[in-house]
């Protein structure tokens, strides 16, 4: 889900009264670890250490796992970072952070349950804004914009409604249109590593259509946490797309983590080759994609994005198509509480090309707000991300 990426832990002190009561806590005990690892890691020490004197308490009187993660998560936003948040074991984001940092946090193996959906929470209710292709919600029927309202009668939650039940029909509530008799929909559960369902994604995405007489490729890149997202992108660009006039690539929501290179993918400084056969036979290669691009981005699109977007735009490789950027452009990273969840916490500041982006993001060429709550599958973003690229053609 939307998006949404570093580590933190606190060092505790015996307080007398309440605070003393509340250290034998086991939520008490796991702020101590947070406002530590604030106190010590956190990139700017002195604010770390503001924030760690402010909020040593913060924990005290938290009622279980729900309220400890929303008094933790509402603290660390008085850091106003980026790369900075705290993930139950429980919770999407744990399996997601684990998946990415995998080796980092020399996690055997990996995996969560779940029915191939990014799921966010407004104040309508939780949402589903992207159905990964070829998932379990895609093969139940789920549409962009459907408001997830009850699984097996029990209201949604993003956490527990789907625990112990991979490989299980379920019944699945949704609202499609607002106030109208919700849908009955039946969707098993699967048991996957977040980034092969990422991959799946992307590949599954990939796709060329028809706009304005010119054939225009798509695919999105919903994370870019390893070369393996990359080369999927590189694969199609020399096969799939190779015949299209024009290129979007969607990097909404998802994760960063885009390697600096990636822009090579569209560099037109990098050599075309012609390599000629025995028979005479002439064989071309173009190493980078030299036709219209469109970066398509929103408000959760997020550090490494960013990094390309910023200077895909600055160099004019690209047309932004969307809303401006997250900002969210520091260095983080995971670590386990001694129970299991992670912090993640910024620990490096990040300039791209002697601009720090952080808060501040990359704004859009050409702007277009989001529609989601009810959506029924539209998506105008997309939609004019394609036309931007067919305009673009020469």
């Amino acid at each position: 889900m939307a998006v949404r990426t570093a580590r933190w832990w606190v060092a505790g002190l015996l307080f007398v009264g309440s605070s003393a009561q509340a250290a034998t806590s086991p939520y008490a005990k796991r702020g101590e670890e947070i406002v530590t690892l604030v106190r010590t890691r956190f990139l700017d020490a002195a604010k770390g250490e503001a924030w760690a004197d402010a909020h040593q308490d913060y924990a005290a009187g938290a009622k279980d796992a729900e309220d400890f993660a929303r008094r933790t998560n509402a603290a660390l936003a008085d850091l106003k970072a980026s790369h900075t948040a705290y993930y139950p074991k429980e919770s999407p984001g744990h399996a997601e952070v684990s998946a990415i940092f995998q080796t980092f946090l020399k996690q055997k193996k990996v995996e969560a349950t779940g029915i191939g959906v990014d799921v966010v929470e407004t104040p309508e209710g939780f949402f589903v804004r992207h159905v990964f292709a070829e998932g379990p919600g895609a093969r139940a029927g789920l549409l962009r914009g459907d408001r997830l309202v009850a699984v097996e009668g029990a209201p949604f939650h993003p956490w527990h409604s789907f625990t112990n039940r991979a490989g299980r029909a379920t019944r699945l509530t949704v609202e499609r249109v607002k106030g109208a008799e919700p849908l009955s929909l039946t969707v098993t559960p699967h048991r996957v590593n977040p980034r092969q369902e990422w991959l799946a994604f992307q590949k599954a995405s990939g796709k060329v259509v028809e706009r304005q007489g010119h054939r225009v490729a798509y695919q999105h890149v919903y994370a870019c946490t390893g070369d393996e997202y990359q080369q999927a992108l590189e694969e199609a660009l020399q096969s799939t797309f190779a015949e299209a006039d024009a290129l979007v690539v969607d990097f909404r929501d998802g994760w960063g983590g885009c390697n600096p290179a990636f822009v090579n993918l569209f560099n037109p400084q990098l050599p075309q080759l012609v390599s000629t056969s025995r028979d005479g036979k002439a064989h071309p290669f173009t190493p980078s994609w030299r036709k219209p691009v469109v970066l398509l981005v929103n408000g959760n699109s997020r550090s490494g994005k960013e990094l390309v977007a910023f200077t895909m735009k600055r160099h004019q490789l690209a047309t932004l198509v969307g809303q401006r950027t997250a900002g969210a452009v520091l260095g983080g990273g995971p670590q386990k509480l001694s129970n299991g969840d992670l912090l993640y916490l910024a620990v490096m500041d990040v300039k791209v090309d002697g601009e720090r982006l952080e808060g501040v993001g990359v704004p859009v060429d050409v702007e277009v707000p989001d529609a989601l709550p009810y959506a029924a599958g539209a998506d105008p973003q997309r939609e004019k991300a394609l036309d931007v690229a067919a305009s673009r053609v020469k």
